[in-house]
């Protein structure tokens, strides 16, 4: 009884479009496993099905575990100042203190740092980037400095290029 169910679902269907060289493959592949066609092409289609069902659920994991890591980003920026874009700036000791949150400098031409630390960059500067320019003063450990730099093209102790 259960074999006439399943020869009474059977349909013969026509499909155009089908490459001339996949047909004669999925023909090579049924006719060595003593397989009929129509049987080889279902096992195709079940397989095509079953990972695109798998490909959805993995797809719709990585976006939840994106929005997860955006939210956690988002959250951590939020304890970060960002002051960007700027032609020419100067910033010294007293005003990073007043943040009392990290900076990050990006974008800006030319940076002047003036009176500030070693423990002053360790503890307000988050990061400086895309700088044409640094200049900073001559106490600075410049290692240390260079921890929070990416493309910095020129520093500059006071007056003397490094």
């Amino acid at each position: 009884m259960s074999q006439e169910n399943n020869e009474n679902k059977k349909k013969t269907i026509t499909i155009r479009g089908v490459d001339e060289k996949i047909y004669r493959k999925l023909t090579e592949i049924a006719r060595s496993s003593g397989k009929t066609i129509g049987e080889v092409t279902n096992q195709a289609f079940r397989t095509f099905l079953d990972l695109s069902d798998a490909a959805k659920r993995t797809a719709s994991g990585v976006v939840e575990s994106g929005k997860t890591f955006i939210e956690g980003f988002k959250e951590g920026i939020g304890n970060l100042i960002i002051i960007s874009d700027i032609d020419e700036l100067s910033v010294n000791k007293e005003e990073m203190m007043q943040t009392s949150k990290p900076i990050a400098f990006k974008g800006i031409k030319k940076l002047s740092l003036v009176n500030i630390s070693d423990d002053d960059v360790e503890k307000y500067i988050q990061e400086i980037s895309d700088v044409d320019e640094l200049i900073i003063p001559p106490n600075i450990n410049k290692l240390k400095l260079l921890q929070k730099c990416r493309r910095v093209k020129k520093i500059i102790v006071q007056n003397n290029p490094v």
